[in-house]
Parts: structure tokens; sequence; C-alpha cells
């Protein structure tokens, strides 16, 4: 063959493959299943331009396989990952900047370590994530390496209540559905790594270890008169063990109604500071650690002073809207919905991780900000499933056409006759924003068998809820919507019954009126 001819053909294959090689492919093209001869040979003429979600990507001699990331993809590269790390860090954080905010908003209404704070009244419940308008709540935050180990007395009688660590795991139940079935019992709390005192009474103590430095706990008491239930809370004791022969006295805090706060997670650069108070005062394990080097990685050390660039503030400032979008997403949305009661609605279950974050050897963080996103605390007694006893949960965020609730728009609700419920049955509505119950103009966000709503002739009660009561109905039987905000509600059945177990109560959507 003609040398000049050959030359040209060799030429025009070098040719072509250069031109293969520079061409921009989309991801999917990138070949997969190589043998090992084929991987090898691919190193020389993989495509150095490949579209992804980030946009184009260029590679050097050698391509995608061969090549190494031209300067500037690798820049891109670089701030994609930053930013796939603060988005992650955001959501493993949720359930710690939850209770943070809690705990800090104690300390202003002037509670000590140690001390209970008590929520009676509705305007005092207002900064709780999806708290009940019906329910008492006594809170307690302690940090254990100030206070040291911590003693809990709970007296005998009709008492709920959880130990939770600050990712709000639980750590020990007590009281009717606790360890000490109702008969009381006495805690030393100990911070990770702290030891028992020494000479304490081990037929008289129960020893919990926890497992953040700092403490929750949440009380319930169970006695219907609200004289009664506030007489046995004044029974708990929880002080520092140092002082347990000075005849220590709890602190109790009682918060009024007309002082705003609210535990709920910051948006934007806030939620980053918090974070980083976080990761300076608490103590964590060895589960934590990845998380904690994409914080290390990202300038959020512990020790360490924090002063991001003007660049970084942006990436974290959108990490934290895109981390809180994705979150809210998982909850309001849940792709974890599977085997639970009433799949043939759209009424989803709260108590979807569960009461430690393991699933086995896996750990449930997604499932655990999902939840941790619109509620607070779990204890094992949570998960109970037996009728008459506990309370079941069912969140409900969209109309029965699949579309998420509006202020601006009418809904109804029908609930069948005799809820099942042995005690009673809530309904409350929560605004998205805050995740607390709906301030309106009428000052009410909730219809329940205890305020008496106006039956149908079946014995049916329909619920309402739009900005405006509608006409002929009774106001009972209507809960206010803010038109320019989206809400969601919660159905509680107190003491359910084997009607809600087996499903043989007609469960019904919200229904948006047309």
């Amino acid at each position: 063959m003609n040398k000049t001819l050959l030359s040209g053909m060799v030429l025009g294959a070098f040719t072509l493959g250069a031109y293969a090689q520079d061409k921009a492919v989309s991801y999917e093209d990138i070949k997969d299943g190589l043998s090992a001869t084929e991987f090898r040979k691919y190193g020389e003429t993989s495509p150095t331009k490949v579209k992804t979600r980030l946009g184009e990507l260029s590679f050097t001699q050698g391509g995608f396989a061969g090549g190494y990331p031209t300067q500037e993809a690798g820049e891109k590269l670089k701030r994609e990952l930053e930013f796939q790390k603060a988005c992650q860090s955001y959501i493993w954080a949720v359930p710690l900047v939850s209770y943070y905010n809690w705990f800090e908003a104690q300390r202003e209404f002037g509670a000590k370590d140690g001390a209970i704070v008590q929520y009676k009244v509705f305007g005092a419940k207002q900064g709780i994530l999806t708290g009940n308008g019906t329910t008492p709540y006594a809170i307690m935050f302690a940090d254990l390496k100030t206070t040291g180990p911590l003693v809990m007395e709970v007296p005998a009688g009709a008492a709920a209540g959880v130990i939770d660590d600050m990712f709000q795991r639980c750590v020990m139940d007590f009281g009717v559905s606790g360890v000490d079935r109702g008969k009381g019992v006495k805690f030393i709390i100990l911070a990770p790594g702290e030891k028992a005192p020494e000479g304490y009474d081990q037929e008289e103590f129960v020893i919990v270890k926890n497992t953040t430095r700092d403490v929750f706990v949440g009380i319930r008491a169970l006695q219907p008169d609200a004289k009664e239930a506030d007489a046995f809370l004044k029974k708990f004791k929880i002080y520092p063990y140092s002082e347990i022969k000075n005849n220590p006295k709890t602190q109790f805090v009682v918060v009024d109604e007309n002082t705003p706060w609210g535990q709920w997670q910051q948006h934007g650069m806030a939620y980053w500071e918090t974070v980083k108070k976080i990761v300076d005062h608490d103590i964590f394990s060895e589960r934590e650690g990845y998380i904690l080097a994409m914080l290390q990685s990202l300038g959020i050390e512990k020790g360490k002073e924090w002063n991001p660039t003007t660049e970084q503030k942006k990436l974290f400032k959108e990490a934290a809207i895109v981390g809180e979008s994705m979150v809210k997403t998982i909850t309001f949305d849940k792709p974890f919905r599977k085997g639970d009661l009433y799949k043939n609605t759209l009424w989803d279950r709260l108590m979807i991780p569960s009461y430690n974050d393991k699933d086995g050897d896996i750990e449930q963080m997604y499932k655990r900000a999902a939840f941790t996103w619109e509620a607070v605390s779990r204890g094992e007694a949570y998960y109970m499933e037996v009728p008459g006893l506990g309370q079941q949960y069912r969140t409900g965020y969209k109309d029965s056409d699949g579309n998420h609730l509006i202020g601006s728009k009418h809904y109804t609700l029908t609930l069948a006759p005799n809820p099942p419920a042995k005690l009673f049955w809530s309904i409350v509505v929560y605004d998205v924003n805050t995740r607390t119950m709906i301030i309106n103009e009428s000052k009410n966000p909730i219809v329940s068998g205890r305020t008496n709503p106006v039956k149908e002739a079946d014995g049916s009660i329909v619920i309402h809820f739009s900005p405006e009561k509608p006409k002929d109905v009774d106001a009972k039987n209507w809960i206010q919507t803010n038109p320019q905000e989206s809400w969601f509600t919660y159905l509680r059945f107190y003491g359910p019954t084997e009607k809600y177990f087996d499903e043989s109560y007609p469960l019904q959507d919200v229904k948006l009126v047309k």
C-alpha cells in the first residue's frame, strides 16, 4: 500500500479518535461492565468531557477513566463535595438543634440544670414541636458534666416518662410503662464515661448511662384532675448526687402563656451557628465519627475557632436551605412507609424511626431526621401497640387528592361514629414553618372528644378547616387556618381500641371542598 495513503489513514483514525474523546457525552454513555483488558484500554479512549448534573466535567489526556479532572472541573467537584457534606451534616444535626434550642429556652425561663419546667396552659406550649394543647408537659434538661451524677426520684403512681439523649434517642422509660411499672424508682444518670458514685446503694438506685453530655427528661402525670396531677408531679425529685445528704430541693418553673419562644430549627446560617455550639459542647460516640469528620473538613471542629469566609458562608447558607428542604420532603412525603395500618388512606404514621435509631446494624439517620423535624422525644412505650393503652398518632399532610394542605382553602374531615379511643381523640393543626400549634385569630387549633363538637344525625363528626368559618358550621367543629401559609394535622387516639388496630374503624382522608 502507498506509504502516503497509509499515513493518511492512520492520521485520520487518530483524528477521529481524538474527536470522539473531545466530544462531550452524557454520563450514561460512560462504559461499565468492562473486562480487565477493556478496562485498561479505556484509560486511553474514554471521553474527555462528560455531562453530569453538575454541568460539563472535563478531563486531561486519557479522559474520564485515564485522565485527571482539569483544574476547572476539580474546583467544581470540590465545591460540590463541600456542599454535599454540608447537606448531610444538616440532616444529621436536626434532632440535636431541636433539643439544644429547647434547653436554651428553659434557661431563659430561669430554669437551672435539673429543674422541672411545666407547660400547663395553651400559650406556654406554643414553642413545642407538634405539642398537644390538651396535654400538660413537664420537661427537665441538665448538663451532666456540670451536675455530676444526677439523681432522679420517680414516685410510685400514675406517671409516664422518658429519659432521652440529645439525639432524641430513648435511654430509659419510667412510670407505668417503664422499668418500674408505676412502682417508683430512683435513678442515677451518668454522662458518657462517667463512673457511678463511690459507695452508692446498689439496692436503692438504678444506673442510667446517658449517651450524650446533656440529658432530656419528659414527665407526664396521668391523673385526670389537673390539681392532682400537679401535686403528684411535685413528688419528683431531681438533684446532683453530691447533694444527697443536704436535703436538696428540686426547682419547679411554670411557663406563662405570654412568653414567645420556640425550639424549632433555625433557617440559614443561624442553624450552623447552633451546630458549632453543640459540637463544642457535647460528647459524641464513635458512631458519629464520619459526620464529625465532614464537619471538621468544613471548619466546624470542637474547641477551634470558626471563621467562615464569605464564599463559605454562601455555601453553608445554600446547604441549610437545601438540607431543610430535603428534610421537609422526607417528613411531609415520607418514602419510608410500608406495612403500616390504614395503607388505603393518606394518614401517615408518626413513629417511623426505632426508639434508639437502630435497625439491626443500620443507623436510621434519615428516619430520625424526618421524625425530629416535626416532633420531639422518643420512648420505648411510644411504640406500644396494645388496645386500651398508650396513644396512636396518624399524621395528615395531604388531602384525598394527594395534594398538600394549604391555608387558603376549605377542607373537611369526617370522623365516623365512635372513634376508636378509650379515653379521647383529638385533631390538632400545626403550621409548616414552626411545626407548632397554629396561632390563628380564633385562638383555637384543636377539635377533640373533650371539646364537644356537634355530631351529625348518624353520630359522625364533620370538622372544617378554612380561613373563615363556613356558614351554618358550629365554631366547635371549625379550626381556622391562616390563608398565607400551609398546615398539617395530627389525629391522636388516646387509649386506642381494637377497632383501630384491626382497621375496622373507617378512617377517612381530609377532603377539599370543591
